[in-house]
């Protein structure tokens, strides 16, 4: 999945209500319509638009009637400083356990399959193993916040490193195009195209300044991406 179509497809306020109320249950064409207070002619451009960026899918119950979901579990991170910018999406790797819990493997049984609306399933969750799932989540819920934490104090060093790099590359480099180009280098290796578009400059210029980059040995080129 591209990270900057789906910021762009995030940015409209109507298909992240939709995202939301997709992340309750399932819901069929003119259900989300009367929920969401849309128009048809909208609901249908935001749903083929989600569905073509791979973040919704469709099937159909045993009424032939069409239902839309949620397609699967994405993360997109967006972080910016002074120093850097980035955005990237990804998948959270599933949690293998070699000993479920009782109630983990009633709530696979649950999800497993196409989606069903809510109340196909009712019944299918016993109050002991609901509560079990309950506290399950709320231990996860902690442990997020101790990661979360720590993730912030990670962001909080690598800003100050960053800029250190900053600083120490404006020393190094010889004009400001050269600076910018070291910069994004500074957070990894790249290619001279995805260079140029991060840059906003044309590609056979960024290539002529590496070339420059590497003939100074300021850059090396390994393959087809570029490194310091």
């Amino acid at each position: 999945m591209d990270p900057v179509e789906i910021l762009d497809i995030l940015g409209n306020e109507n298909r992240r209500r939709i995202l939301q109320l997709l992340s309750c249950r399932p819901f069929y064409f003119n259900e989300m319509a009367k929920r969401l207070d849309l128009g048809p002619k909208a609901v249908i451009d935001h749903l083929e638009m989600l569905e073509r960026a791979g973040l919704v899918e469709c099937y159909r119950d045993d009424r032939r009637r069409k239902y839309f979901r949620i397609a699967e579990n994405v993360v997109l991170e967006v972080a910016f400083s002074p120093h850097s910018y980035g955005i990237r999406t990804y998948r959270p790797r599933p949690i293998v356990r070699p000993e479920p819990t009782r109630a983990v493997e009633g709530a696979s049984r649950v999800s497993s399959g196409p989606k069903a609306p809510v109340g196909s399933v009712r019944g299918a969750v016993r109050p002991p193993e609901l509560e079990e799932v309950c506290s399950h989540l709320r231990e996860l819920e902690v442990e997020r916040l101790r990661l979360r934490g720590l993730l912030e104090e990670i962001a909080s060093e690598e800003m100050v490193v960053r800029r250190l790099a900053t600083g120490l590359i404006g020393e190094f480099a010889s004009d400001e195009m050269e600076a910018e180009i070291l910069t994004v280098l500074v957070s990894g290796e790249s290619g001279a195209g995805a260079l140029a578009r991060r840059l906003g400059i044309p590609a056979p210029v960024v290539e002529e300044k590496l070339r420059d980059l590497a003939a100074q040995g300021k850059v090396q080129k390994r393959g087809e991406l570029w490194t310091i």
